[in-house]
């Protein structure tokens, strides 16, 4: 069995700041002349300036002067675009140069509202409505932000492609505050040739499917959708296929609109497998610990199937926070969902959102839901800090306590320009400082592969050795929990001027010094730096650093190459390592071995060392793969208790698929099996929480047709798993008719 982890995507949220606060601490002002020249001041000259040049232009120069000032200059035109955007499942920073007026937000409405009326009529002034109503739902002035957007319309010809654009807004807004009447009404009103205006037809299909579901007309609102999408994707089909003339067009697949209508259809069929054919309500407030409501930041409710691209402009639930840090969505169709927060440099600064992969909300029909979202400050560290160099066989990490925290985890890596790994060196730490040994450093890591060449050469040096390459610079960090295992706060995040900036996590470990395969591997010659390590270890059997390395290489190239007596070359040595450095990893890593060998005898061998050199609870992820294990020696009782013990624990509920198979083996009723697949919904990359359930439903139908006969083939395919008979169970799968048995099977082969 190979591990296969779900990387949260912080990589660039944790960079970002490492990079910005080396250039703070360079260029941090130093004299009062200096604080004079600061940007708050400059932006208030600007502002001077561009009203004093405002004030003595008049007609389509001052339209001019306000669409480059203002609406050029605020985000490309989409006023959700954030310095960084924070979410469970992936966050990330803008890396273009935003370009923000100097302007204030009573500044820009009255400009906005004077270019809604004067200025031209063309798509500009789409984009001046959708800024202005943004600066009043920020003030929590909704209404005169609807009122905008019919002010922009009102003067224009009813038939024009940017009355239309104006007029599916309002009815997306309409929707979105809850107001289906009005929002149906626009729809009705407005139509649109059938040339040369597909996106405007496919946008009102998406619009017109929310409306009908939020009616309570599932079915109908799924064919709505369904007919929309499929007219979309024909006609840039037709486009693309037409000739020369058709070179322009965007990529079949890539469309911003064709994403909306998938991620829509895609939520009303589940939510209509499900039963679930009304909506809900989902408000709350965003704020610092310390009660300040964090406001004009964006909110999005991100459904289960989105939550692992970017953000873009097809989000359907996106909100602003009032002054009050206020959101609300209405509309929302049942399934599960993830926040993601939009906020500037200045939000975050200092300040975290101890949010973790699994966090989930389901929505239930005609919820009305109410979330709270806090920000907390960043932890601060102590020791080591300020790139001290180490040189001693242990390093004393300290930081300061959190109130509240019953444990902490420490993680550490290496990074350098284009490049980075970390990795969790210890967890369940119960006080506020903890000494590893350097060995625990050195051994305590995987590998990852680089930007550059292929295969075996595409493997990244510092991911290998990490905290062995003395010449490395290396950073830590901390998280803390409560007792019930929710994120309390962390020390990694955005560091940004004098007062948050506080120690920087950053060391050198000096302890050692890099053997010459240790400087062929940093060279990326991997396969010149493993035939050394070879030939170290036969020089030196007891050579803990080069059997640790061989090992490390070895699995590398056996997972890069698919060749698996690499992975057998790997094992010898690494029992050898194990009875030098008995770590806990070496001993997983050989569970994993013996497992995909079902070779239970050595398998349960190195499950039991594991357990004693792991001073901490089996984690949820061991937990089940022994479950598993113990699932195929027959331990059928022993194998039910320890997956209802790890699936309490992991909230990606990864496992589920195993569980369920071994319940029904045991005798459970399919009924009792939906309770469970319900209460532990699997959220793995791509798959959809109500997965389990609507397999189970479907099995409940096909049983009703002829029980008897469905029990005995149920049992029989079940044993076959149980069994470990995986040859013939697939065999069966490629010949057999489509079932929901059939379904139901191949999904528990391959949980993993």
């Amino acid at each position: 069995m190979r591990i296969k982890i779900k990387v949260k995507h912080l990589v660039s949220f944790v960079l970002l700041p490492a990079s910005l606060l080396i250039l703070l601490f360079n260029f941090l002002p130093s004299s009062k002349a200096q604080m004079e020249e600061s940007p708050a001041i400059q932006s208030n000259l600007a502002r001077t300036e561009l009203l004093q040049k405002l004030e003595s232009t008049t007609g389509s120069k001052r339209m001019e002067l306000i669409q480059t000032n203002i609406i050029d200059k605020e985000h490309g035109y989409d006023p959700y675009r954030y310095d960084v955007n924070i979410g469970p499942s992936m966050s990330q920073w803008n890396q273009d140069e935003p370009s923000i007026s100097d302007l204030l937000p009573e500044d820009k409405i009255a400009l906005l509202e004077e270019y809604i009326l004067d200025g031209p009529a063309n798509n500009t002034r789409i984009f001046a409505a959708k800024l202005l109503v943004y600066e009043y739902d920020a003030l929590g002035r909704r209404d005169d932000g609807d009122q905008a957007l019919y002010t922009a319309a009102k003067q224009l010809d009813s038939n024009s492609s940017v009355a239309k654009k104006l007029a599916l807004l309002r009815a997306e807004r309409a929707l979105n505050r809850g107001d289906i009447i009005t929002a149906e009404a626009i729809l009705e009103q407005t139509t649109f040739p059938s040339e040369n205006q597909e996106d405007l037809n496919a946008q009102k299909a998406w619009l017109t499917g929310r409306v009908l579901f939020t009616k309570g007309e599932a079915l109908e609102a799924l064919a709505e959708v369904d007919n929309g999408l499929a007219s979309y994707k024909k006609f840039w089909q037709d486009i693309h296929t037409a000739g020369p003339s058709s070179s322009s067009a965007p990529e079949i697949g890539t469309s911003e609109t064709e994403m909306q209508l998938e991620a829509l259809k895609s939520a009303i069929q589940s939510a209509v497998d499900m039963g679930s054919t009304s909506t809900a309500v989902v408000s709350g407030t965003l704020t610092r610990s310390d009660g300040l409501p964090v406001s004009r930041a964006g909110i999005f409710l991100r459904a289960e199937s989105e939550v692992h691209h970017s953000i873009t402009e097809a989000e359907p639930y996106r909100v602003v926070t009032d002054d009050k840090g206020r959101f609300e969505f209405h509309g929302v169709i049942p399934g599960f969902y993830q926040f993601q927060l939009g906020l500037s440099y200045d939000q975050i600064d200092g300040w975290t959102w101890p949010v973790q992969y699994d966090d989930w909300i389901e929505v239930k029909p005609d919820d009305r839901l109410n979330e709270s979202i806090v920000l907390q400050p960043l932890l601060e560290l102590q020791s080591p800090i300020n790139q001290e160099t180490i040189i001693g066989q242990s390093v004393d990490f300290r930081w300061k306590a959190v109130k509240g925290a019953a444990y902490y985890r420490l993680s550490g890596g290496v990074s350098t320009v284009g490049s980075s790994f970390s990795s969790q060196i210890r967890d369940y730490i119960t006080d506020n400082q903890v000494s590893i040994p350097v060995d625990e450093l050195y051994y305590n890591s995987g590998f990852s592969y680089g930007s550059g060449g292929e295969g075996f050469e595409s493997i990244d040096p510092l991911s290998f050795l990490v905290f062995m390459n003395p010449e490395a610079r290396f950073s830590w960090n901390i998280e803390a929990f409560d007792a019930d295992g929710r994120l309390i706060t962390r020390s990694n995040g955005y560091r940004l001027n004098e007062d948050t900036v506080g120690n920087l996590p950053f060391f050198y470990l000096k302890e050692r010094e890099l053997t010459t395969a240790d400087r062929l591997l940093l060279y990326k010659n991997p396969e010149q730096a493993l035939e050394m390590y070879q030939q170290n270890v036969l020089d030196d059997p007891q050579d803990a650093h080069a059997l640790h390395m061989l090992v490390k290489l070895l699995l590398a190239k056996s997972s890069i190459t698919k060749d698996d007596s690499l992975e057998d070359r790997a094992i010898p040595s690494l029992q050898k390592l194990i009875q030098l450095h008995p770590y806990s990893n070496y001993a997983f890593t050989l569970t994993q071995y013996y497992f995909d060998h079902k070779d239970w005898k050595s398998y349960n061998e190195f499950h039991s060392l594991y357990n004693e050199l792991n001073s901490i609870e089996l984690n949820s992820y061991v937990r089940s793969i022994n479950a598993t294990a113990l699932l195929h020696q027959g331990k059928l009782k022993e194998a039910r208790e320890q997956f209802a013990i790890a699936l309490e624990h992991d909230n990606s509920h990864r496992f589920i698929g195993s569980y369920l198979a071994a319940e029904l083996y045991a005798g459970e009723s399919l009924s009792s099996v939906l309770t469970l697949a319900e209460r532990y919904p699997e959220h793995s990359f791509g798959l959809n929480g109500y997965r389990w359930p609507q397999m189970v439903k479907q099995l409940m139908t096909e049983r009703t047709k002829q029980p008897s006969n469905f029990e005995q083939e149920l049992k029989e395919k079940l044993g076959w798993y149980m069994n470990g008979q995986t040859d013939v169970l697939k065999k069966w799968i490629e010949g057999a008719k489509s079932s929901a048995l059939k379904t139901f099977m191949k999904a528990v082969l391959e949980v993993s």
